[in-house]
C-alpha cells in the first residue's frame, strides 16, 4: 500500500437518506477539475474488506439474504468500479474482476485503509463520497466521524413528503414482499432516523466543517448554488467551469458501464445520467392513506422545518 499523504486535502462526505437526490448531486460536484467523486463506496458499512465482501444486505423483513453474488452485483459495483477506473482506466468486464481480485488479496485490510488508498491515487484532487448508508445505522456514522476528523461534510435534505413517495416506490421495487404498511413505516423512519443522526453528529464537530443543502435548492438552481459550494470548500472556478459541471452525463461512473450491470448510485439517473431538474420545494402534507402516527409526523415536520422546509395539514 503506497504511503499515504496525511497533507492531502480533507475528504468530502454526503450525508443524507436514500432517495435525497444525492447521485445528481455527486455527479454535478464531479464536474469540478479539483474534485473526485466516488460512486457508493458502502466505506463505512462495514469494519474491513473481507467483511464488506461477505455481508449481503440482509434486512428484518427479509425472509433470505441475497447470495453473495447478488451483492456483488448490485450493492458492491460501485466500489468494484472505482478500484477498475483507478487502476486500469476502464470498467470493461475483466477490469472489473481484477478488482473483486484484488479486493479479495486485501480482505484484512479495514476500510479506512482501503479509502486512504483510494484518497492517495486521486490526490492532489478531494476525495467526495456518498453512501446513505453511512447514516443508516450509528456505528456506521460513528466510524465515519472517527476515521476522519478533519472531514468536511454536505447535509444533503430533501422535503419529507416527496422523500417518502421515493422512498415508499423504492422499497416496494426492491422488497415487493414488504406490506405497505411496512413500506410505509420503513420510509418514515429512515427519513426520520438518519437526518436526525446526522444533526445529531454535526452538532459536535466545527460549523465551518459542515454544510447543509436543499437538495430541489441544488438542481433546480445549479448555477447559483454550486457556486455556494465551491466558495465554502474553498476552490475556484469559472463560468466555463460551472457549464462543465451540469454535465453530469461526463462523470466516469455515470450510466451503467459497459457492460450495462454497474450502478453504485440511483438506478434511474444511472438509466439516464443527464441533469434534470427538480421542482423547488412547495408546502406539501402527508397523504392520510399512509397512516402515520401523529407523533411521527409531528417529528418529522420539527426537523423538516429545522430544515427549512414547509409541511402543511395532510393532503392528497
Amino acid at each position: 500500500m503506497p504511503e499515504v499523504n496525511h497533507e492531502s486535502r480533507s475528504p468530502v462526505f454526503i450525508l443524507c437518506p436514500p432517495r435525497s437526490y444525492s447521485t445528481i448531486a455527486t455527479a454535478l460536484l464531479s464536474g469540478h477539475p479539483e474534485i473526485y467523486a466516488f460512486p457508493e463506496l458502502l466505506i463505512f458499512s462495514a469494519r474491513t474488506v473481507g467483511e464488506l465482501l461477505v455481508k449481503g444486505s440482509r434486512r428484518r423483513d427479509d425472509k433470505e439474504p441475497p447470495t453473495q453474488g447478488q451483492f456483488r452485483a448490485v450493492r458492491l459495483t460501485g466500489l468494484l468500479r472505482t478500484v477498475a477506473q483507478l487502476h486500469e482506466d476502464s470498467q470493461e468486464d475483466a477490469p472489473i474482476l481484477r478488482a473483486v481480485d484484488w479486493l479479495t488479496e486485501r480482505s484484512d485490510w479495514s476500510m479506512k485503509q482501503l479509502f486512504d488508498y483510494l484518497l492517495t491515487l486521486v490526490h492532489p484532487r478531494i476525495g467526495l463520497e456518498k453512501s446513505p448508508t453511512t447514516i443508516l445505522a450509528d456505528a456506521n456514522l460513528r466510524r465515519c466521524l472517527d476515521a476522519y476528523p478533519q472531514a468536511r461534510y454536505i447535509h444533503l435534505t430533501r422535503h419529507p413528503v416527496s422523500a417518502q413517495k421515493s422512498m415508499q416506490a423504492h422499497t416496494a421495487l426492491i422488497h415487493p414482499q414488504s406490506s405497505p404498511r411496512q413500506t410505509v413505516v420503513t420510509a418514515a423512519t429512515t427519513w426520520y432516523l438518519g437526518h436526525r443522526r446526522a444533526t445529531q453528529a454535526l452538532a459536535t464537530i466545527p460549523r465551518r466543517n459542515w454544510l447543509r443543502i436543499q437538495a430541489e435548492q441544488l438542481l433546480s438552481e445549479p448555477r447559483t448554488w454550486l457556486p455556494y459550494i465551491l466558495d465554502w470548500l474553498d476552490i475556484g472556478y469559472d463560468d466555463t467551469i460551472i457549464e462543465a459541471m451540469l454535465r453530469t452525463d461526463r462523470w466516469d461512473f455515470a450510466g451503467t458501464g459497459p457492460s450495462g450491470r454497474l450502478y453504485g448510485g440511483d438506478y434511474k439517473f444511472m438509466a439516464s445520467p443527464a441533469l434534470r431538474p427538480v421542482e423547488k420545494p412547495a408546502p406539501r402534507g402527508f397523504d392520510p392513506d399512509w397512516g402515520l402516527l401523529d407523533e411521527m409526523k409531528k417529528r418529522m415536520t420539527a426537523l423538516a422545518t429545522e430544515f427549512g422546509y414547509q409541511v402543511t395539514e395532510d393532503s392528497r
